[in-house]
């Protein structure tokens, strides 16, 4: 069998995958369907029908950092305050690459793509999960129950709120910006992390405004 036909060999034997996974709480808890969930059901067939699928390439097409408030109450003081938090939003672009492993000059690729919305160290992670997960969802045609045309949208009007940059102070001396990222003593995951972002190779190649940034960042934190 060619290619195709081993993807329709697995696709006629695929039957629905039920949604293992519990997201949420309260009133905002739903059930999803997992990778894991998925993945037991694609790989016993794709090991039958000879096809091995893998995510032969990622690409980052946008990633931001995310600032929010929220108010806290200390309970002993009963004293408010509002505290920041930071969220990293990724959106990757995954190459999903299904091989006949009798003929592995045969394959099929398929683009998609996944969002990911957490702390700086999963969010990653999570894009590359979701990507990964509806490639083969969509490849091998698989039903999970889920139909947006099935539930009737209510309409409404949705607004954005402007973005206004805060103004960036001008850096005479880039010499004392690299002294004062320094003096910070940031962690080497934190560096990591920055040069990941910024996609630079060290954080001394960034311009005026990402560092004044940084310094912004972690002087807060570090009451510098």
């Amino acid at each position: 069998m060619n290619i195709y036909e081993r993807l329709s060999k697995i696709t006629e034997e695929l039957g629905f995958v039920a949604k293992g996974l519990t997201v949420g709480k309260g009133t905002n808890q739903y059930k999803a369907v997992s990778e894991a969930d998925v993945l037991n059901a694609v790989k016993p067939l794709e090991i039958k029908h000879g096809v091995y699928s893998y995510p032969m390439s990622r690409d980052i097409v946008f990633q931001e950092i995310l600032e929010s408030e929220k108010e806290y109450t200390d309970y002993k003081t009963q004293e408010k305050s509002m505290v920041k938090k930071s969220t990293y939003f990724m959106r990757v672009k995954t190459t999903y690459r299904f091989v006949n492993t009798e003929k592995p000059t045969e394959f099929v690729d398929m683009d998609t793509f996944g969002d990911g919305v957490d702390s700086l160290d999963k969010a990653p992670g999570k894009a590359m999960t979701y990507a990964d997960k509806y490639a083969l969802l969509k490849a091998y045609k698989i039903q999970t129950g889920d139909d947006p045309d099935a539930n009737h949208s209510n309409e409404r009007t949705v607004s954005r709120k402007k973005v206004v940059k805060k103004p960036v102070k001008p850096v005479e001396d880039l010499a004392d910006t690299y002294k004062k990222i320094l003096d910070l003593q940031l962690s080497a995951e934190d560096v990591s992390k920055w040069e990941t972002y910024y996609k630079v190779s060290s954080l001394f190649d960034l311009d005026s405004e990402q560092m004044n940034f940084i310094l912004e960042r972690f002087s807060k934190r570090l009451g510098k």
